[in-house]
């Protein structure tokens, strides 16, 4: 969904640079000879410069073929105008100051969305198609320094997304592998505290109940050096997954944990109503539940202060639902750095995968923001 969403606001942005600049193109193509020429304005020079849109326009549908149409207006637009052009026809100039924009355009679209090889024959092709129309071949450089220029900065300004490209994809790749690390070092601490709890319970069941028979209490011991080993291979492994994040030793917190930390970022002064219907779940899943609605409400502090904040926790068949709302912000944010990278939604996105869940964030009508995160309930008996 956020993926979609980022689609339609770039294809909504790219059509409306689309239009300006037509509009641009077809003032520079009329007005020139307009206030060149007063009273001249004659109804050939208002169609061609409709004609000059044109290819603009179209490089929405058909970048390739927009260009072309260009080339041809390189060629035989000028015997349209014929005397009728404006100061460009005292500098020598065979085409008007909108078409040359538009050709320009035109020629950075191609190097920012096409391949080189596909850029340096259009530049090529467009820089002969200029001769016909120039009285010496010195006149060429111009026209060949100003779309040379056009494919310069088209292909700068596309190097320069690709690079922002890969860094937010190597910002989100660490993202998840960080997220990843704490929730296997989280869930290894359940998967511990419950086989800590497995062996103390075998070890004393000879004491508990005795008079056990001998195949009884060699099954219980085959059980009790199971769980023993699998104790200490988790051990083993949260030394290397915990890194320098403490010594591990203090409990995930779970669903039970939620009031006590909704109550915390009310002393704040932050405006929040907690409504909770759901049982025990598994300790997985509480775990992701809990850490969701903690960076949820973070992030509302951060962004929307003053902004009333609800939550909302209900278990439906085999899904839990968490559900974070906040209104608008009421204060100036605390964080509106627009270059900050922002880690948060790509995390709670990584629990919910890890999961098999699904998550949904975005804006909503009100002017506020929304978190809405099922986790599947599935997949364990041990319930926290």
């Amino acid at each position: 969904m956020e993926r979609l969403r980022g689609i339609r606001s770039a294809v909504a942005r790219r059509a409306t640079a689309t239009h300006l600049m037509a509009v641009v193109c077809f003032l520079l193509a009329v007005v020139p000879t307009g206030l060149y020429r007063p009273g001249s304005l004659h109804e050939v020079i208002l169609a061609c410069g409709v004609v000059t849109v044109l290819p603009v326009l179209f490089s929405a549908r058909n970048l390739l073929i927009a260009w072309f149409l260009s080339v041809l207006l390189v060629l035989f637009l000028p015997r349209a105008y014929g005397a009728r052009t404006g100061p460009e026809l005292e500098w020598g100039w065979p085409w008007t100051i909108g078409l040359t924009v538009a050709v320009g355009f035109l020629l950075y679209r191609v190097a920012l969305r096409l391949r080189t090889v596909v850029v340096v024959a259009v530049l090529a092709v467009t820089f002969v198609a200029t001769w016909p129309r120039l009285d010496d071949w010195g006149d060429a450089a111009l026209p060949g320094f100003l779309a040379l220029g056009a494919v310069v900065l088209g292909n700068a300004v596309r190097q320069r997304r690709e690079a922002d490209g890969l860094r937010r994809a190597e910002q989100t790749r660490l993202v998840a592998l960080e997220e990843r690390t704490r929730i296997a070092r989280e869930l290894h601490d359940v998967v511990s505290h419950h086989m800590s709890a497995l062996v103390l319970r075998t070890d004393a069941v000879s004491y508990r109940l005795p008079g056990l028979a001998p195949e009884v209490l060699d099954e219980l011991d085959v059980i009790h050096r199971m769980a023993r080993d699998g104790l200490t291979e988790t051990r083993r492994m949260l030394v290397v997954l915990r890194a320098d994040d403490g010594d591990g030793t203090t409990p995930q917190p779970g669903l039970s944990d939620v009031d006590a930390m909704v109550t915390r970022f009310r002393e704040t002064g932050a405006e929040i109503t907690l409504q909770a219907d759901a049982g025990p779940v598994p300790a997985g899943v509480g775990l992701s539940a809990y850490r969701i609605i903690q960076e949820a409400l973070s992030n509302s502090g951060r962004h929307a202060p003053g902004g009333a904040v609800s939550v909302g926790i209900t278990a439906s068949g085999d899904v839990l639902r968490v559900e974070v709302r906040n209104a608008a912000a009421t204060r100036p944010a605390l964080d509106d750095d627009p270059a900050r990278p922002r880690h948060g939604l790509a995390g709670m996105a990584e629990r919910v995968r890890v999961l098999g869940g699904e998550l949904t964030s975005g804006p909503t009508p009100e002017g506020g923001f929304a978190v809405v995160a099922d986790l599947p309930l599935h997949g364990g008996e041990d319930t926290a």
